[in-house]
């Protein structure tokens, strides 16, 4: 509630004042204040290591958004999305039953069923 109250009040009462300046030290504020999401990009190699598939998306709508503008950017960002989640259905994950023991059964990926696989024989 507080921080709504100081944008209304800086909307109202400061705005006036950015309206003489040039659209050029405007749009430079705006770069300046937008230095620190570029700053952390070592954490673009966590986000693209958690979810590839997710990390792509993001990087389509902000490169649409960018070259084309919000309105085609949102488009391209929902339209590859829908792309994205129907190839994603498409393919088909399997899964093995690995007996570890004689009393229970669990199951897991190929690549985690192997890798057991791998430390049972060694």
């Amino acid at each position: 509630m507080i921080s709504a109250v100081l944008v209304l009040v800086t909307i109202y009462f400061i705005a006036p004042l950015f309206e003489a300046l040039p659209l050029c030290v405007l749009a430079s504020i705006v770069v300046v204040a937008s230095i620190p999401l570029f700053v952390h990009y070592t954490m673009w190699r966590k986000y693209w290591r958690t979810d590839s598939y997710d990390f792509a998306i993001w990087l389509v709508s902000f490169c649409g958004t960018f070259v084309a503008g919000v309105d085609y950017g949102m488009i391209v960002g929902v339209a590859f999305s829908v792309i994205v989640v129907h190839f994603r259905m498409q393919v088909n994950y399997g899964v093995l039953f690995v007996v570890y023991s004689s009393s229970n059964i669990n199951y897991g990926t190929l690549c985690t069923v192997l890798t057991v696989l791998f430390l049972q024989l060694s």
